[in-house]
């Protein structure tokens, strides 16, 4: 599996896993959750766009995903954090790649889930950033 194929795993994940929380969310939480969903699905496209390009085959959403159940706002939102952590993640460790695409595509995927976790943190009152994204503390 490359890195890219582990990015585009993450944005399908990460887009089942808006559509589920964003439910439990209201106001300006909820409209940052469909905003951020609508990223998700521009990033997945590009990352299908790179397959295409590339002349490789994307691997398919899975038919489902594993989510502990979310009974209020608090718990969507902290999934929707921890998805955002997850592909800062997996972003940071695709711009180690040989390949100048994938490092670039990468890269893209680090800056956008960086973004999209400082926009949570606030969002939820916490510090914007961490000052490694994707790295663990």
């Amino acid at each position: 599996m490359t890195v890219v194929d582990t990015g585009l795993a993450g944005e399908y994940a990460a887009i089942h896993a808006y559509g589920t929380a964003a439910v439990h969310l209201s106001g300006a939480p909820r409209d940052l959750a469909e905003a951020l969903e609508a990223e998700h699905r521009d990033r997945r496209d590009a990352l299908l766009d790179f397959y295409d390009g590339h002349g490789m085959e994307a691997a398919p959403a899975q038919a489902s995903y594993d989510i502990d159940p979310i009974g209020d706002a608090e718990a969507a939102q902290a999934l929707l954090l921890d998805v955002e952590e997850r592909l800062a993640t997996t972003g940071r460790a695709g711009v180690a790649s040989e390949e100048p695409a994938e490092r670039e595509i990468c890269l893209n995927m680090l800056t956008a889930s960086a973004e999209a976790l400082a926009r949570w943190r606030i969002a939820v009152g916490e510090a914007a950033a961490a000052p490694w994204p994707g790295r663990p503390a």
